[in-house]
């Protein structure tokens, strides 16, 4: 970098590097480079500060100027509205009178209402006196036309309606006035702000050009002194930039701040090395916690995680052995360890460098831990209170180097010896408040001082298996959980299938001597024991279903999904046939669909379980509606799904009722004080057997009008992810009140 002299070479410094030149030291060259810059800036800075205060003057003029015309326009656009809703009004007003519409009335009373916002709007923009003085006068005309303005005046009234068309068109020319204003002045503003504009450019510009020319002077006087050495150093920095660490300045030649700068360049590139090396190491050690943490949390065993965590911790920080112990459960002193405990138990996962051997037990039991502050080798007597005081305040506690504490313990002195301990980290393991146990990295060779890196790694890893030990524990209690829905599973299923045969045998016998009874064969029967007969057996019927709708809820909470493809018209006709193959009750019940729409259309599903869904739904609407009332059903497709629209004209379900209709034996409170009898379960069915299938069931439901139930069903496998469509809107039907689910 430039050329030096032999003067040069023998001011070197003893360590290679020329001594800094005194910052105001002149040079073989004449004039120190920072005079002439001094002098060269100083001149510059004033032209700048010139062209500042030029610019300056000139933005503020401008934005003025444009603030004005911005304000002006405002004027303009809402002087403009004003007017626009004055003319609709006049129209609408006019309009009324010739057609008599009340729509045009709504139109003309909206746009009065509206007129004081207008109004007040154009006011809040007025900034001169003879803007004010025009809107005064705009605003006592349309005063005037509103007060002669009468929406129900007659055509014989012709004086009147020739006041309005004059207060009308005085109205309007006022407004016109006050537009013509604003849009004059708006032009005077644009005209300011062009012309103050072109004078700060101007003025802006040939002060740039002076300042300009002082530059290029200065810089024809300083290129030969400076050129040369500073592209030495922009090809050192480029080097530098390009990854050669090695690359340096030389700082014998050039100008006394120049040569500054070379030594400054090389402190610079000695000390990026440094970080550099730092950063790498820092970055190495982030990917390896990243590692680990992955590898630590994939195991689901305790036993495993602790093994992956000491193993790869000790390669990657180079220790010489790597230990886990955790506290032991107060509890049970010879237990499990726990979060809860006082104590640390045995080693639950070691390493050790080859070719060391694992620890011996008798080193742990004579010395169970290390001692913060004094040497490693001996825990306070409550370990779990010190674990917890250092893992709250998110420390570990390193010791760089154990031979300085020597010989004051004889505990600590064996628990060196045994595990040849020359500096030792310990790191807690905890999650929460609760520390579960301690990480202890012992280094044979030493001293050595921990690294904020190395301290981070170690900490992190203690996290991660922290967090390991939790999903662990937690795995374990859910495979004993699972076990045990498992058998909880298997005992109810055996439940329903013994209460439902114990239970169907004697509903069966009832059953048949009710039939005889009725029919006669143990003699005659009277009115009044028929009619007990007739309660005993509707009973008995609802016992029968209840038990079938049990049994087919079980059967549905353990089924799988249904395979195959069923079409929509075979569906539909057989739950209208079994529905019209039942007694007669309720309503009648008609597919709306053409059956060219249903023609080759199908869902993906067993045919028998989504027959049940539907026929539970339809089977709810024929029953609460009332005699003679028509239920309607219709199928509707979508790009993804079908729809199913059941709608009767029932009782409905009252408002607050709607969502619980689906729990297991709800039914609305109206169908329980009409006494309509079923057994709560058959809209649960529907909407298991169709979430089986990827459906799902929605009520919309109004009391004393009836209640519109939609069925959806993919028309491919899989969940439904968004609804195909909004309700359809319900078809009131002119029938009387009915029933509930």
């Amino acid at each position: 970098m430039g050329r030096t002299g032999d003067g040069d070479d023998a001011r070197r410094a003893p360590g290679g590097h020329a001594p800094r030149p005194a910052p105001g030291a002149r040079t073989t060259r004449g004039a120190s480079v920072a005079a002439r810059l001094t002098r060269v800036l100083g001149g510059v800075v004033a032209l700048l500060l010139l062209v500042g205060v030029t610019g300056a003057g000139g933005l503020l003029l401008t934005g003025a100027s444009r603030d004005r015309e911005t304000q002006l326009r405002g004027l303009e656009a809402a002087n403009a509205t004003v007017q626009l809703t004055l003319a609709d009004a006049d129209a609408a007003v006019r309009d009324y009178r010739d057609s008599g519409q009340p729509a045009r009335l709504r139109t003309y009373t909206d746009a009065v209402a509206a007129l004081p916002a207008l109004r007040g709007r154009v006011q809040s923009l007025l900034t001169d006196p003879l803007q004010r003085s025009l809107f005064t006068e705009q605003s006592r005309l349309i005063d005037v036309w509103l007060a002669s303005t009468d929406p129900d005046r007659g055509a014989a009234d012709t004086a009147g309606a020739a006041a309005e068309v004059a207060a009308y068109a005085a109205a309007r020319d006022a407004n016109t006035r006050l537009d013509a204003l604003a849009r004059h002045q708006r032009r005077d503003a644009t005209s300011t702000e062009n012309l103050v504009r072109y004078g700060a450019l101007a003025g802006t510009g040939l002060t740039l050009l002076a300042a300009l020319a002082v530059v290029a002077t200065a810089g024809a006087r300083t290129r030969r002194a400076l050129v040369d050495p500073l592209r030495a150093l922009v090809d050192v920095l480029d080097a530098l930039g390009r990854g050669d660490r090695r690359a340096q300045a030389d700082p014998a030649g050039g100008p006394a701040e120049v040569r500054t700068v070379a030594l400054a360049v090389n402190d610079l590139a000695r000390e990026n090395r440094r970080l550099l090396e730092a950063a790498e190491r820092s970055a190495h050690l982030h990917r390896v916690a990243g590692d680990i943490g992955r590898e630590v949390r994939d195991q689901l065993v305790a036993r495993d995680a602790l093994q992956v965590a000491v193993t790869r911790l000790g390669h990657e920080l180079d220790v010489s052995r790597a230990w886990v112990r955790m506290l032991r459960d107060p509890r049970d002193p010879e237990g499990p360890v726990g979060p809860g405990g006082t104590g640390l138990g045995p080693v639950a996962g070691e390493w050790a460098r080859d070719p060391l051997l694992p620890l011996a037990e008798e080193v742990f039991t004579d010395a169970p831990g290390e001692v913060p502050g004094e040497v490693p080798g001996e825990v306070p007597g409550d370990a779990r209170a010190w674990l917890a005081g250092l893992h709250a305040a998110g420390d570990v506690h390193a010791v760089a180097d154990t031979r300085a504490a020597r010989g004051r313990s004889a505990v600590p002195d064996a628990f060196v010896r045994g595990t040849d301990a020359r500096a030792v980290l310990l790191v807690p393991i905890g999650v929460g408040e609760n520390p579960h146990g301690l990480l202890t990295l012992v280094c044979g060779r030493g001293p050595r001082d921990w690294s904020a890196e190395e301290v981070e790694l170690a900490r992190s890893v203690a996290v991660d298996l922290a967090r390991a030990l939790v999903l662990a524990g937690l795995y374990r209690a859910q495979e004993r959980l699972l076990g045990e829905l498992r058998d909880v599973e298997s005992v109810k299923s055996d439940l329903l299938a013994t209460v439902s045969h114990e239970l169907r045998t004697p509903l069966t016998s009832i059953a048949g001597y009710l039939e005889l009874l009725r029919d006669g064969a143990l003699g005659p029967v009277g009115d009044d024991v028929a009619a007990v007969l007739a309660i005993v057996e509707r009973n008995t019927e609802r016992l029968r279903a209840l038990i079938e709708d049990l049994l087919l809820l079980s059967r549905v909470e353990s089924a799988a999904p249904g395979r195959g493809t069923t079409e929509l018209a075979d569906l539909v006709g057989s739950v209208l046939a079994t529905v019209a193959a039942g007694p007669a009750r309720g309503g009648t019940v008609r597919c709306t669909s053409a059956p060219d729409e249903l023609a080759g259309l199908s869902v993906p599903g067993d045919r028998d379980h989504l027959h049940r869904a539907l026929l539970a739904v339809v089977d709810n609407a024929v029953k609460f509606s009332p005699a003679g009332s028509l239920v309607r059903l219709r199928v509707e497709r979508h790009p993804d799904a079908v729809r199913i629209v059941v709608q009767d004209n029932g009782m409905g379900i009252p408002a607050g009722e709607v969502a619980g209709v689906f729990d297991r034996f709800a039914r609305g409170s109206n169908a329980a004080l009409q006494q309509v009898p079923g057994t709560g379960l058959g809209l649960t069915v529907a909407r298991d057997l169709l979430r089986l299938h990827g459906g799902r069931v929605e009520l919309d439901s109004v009391e004393d009008r009836g209640t519109t139930a939609v069925l959806t069903l993919p028309l491919r496998s899989g969940e439904l992810t968004a609804p195909p469509g909004p309700p359809p809107a319900r078809e009131p039907l002119d029938l009387g009140a009915g029933g509930a689910r």
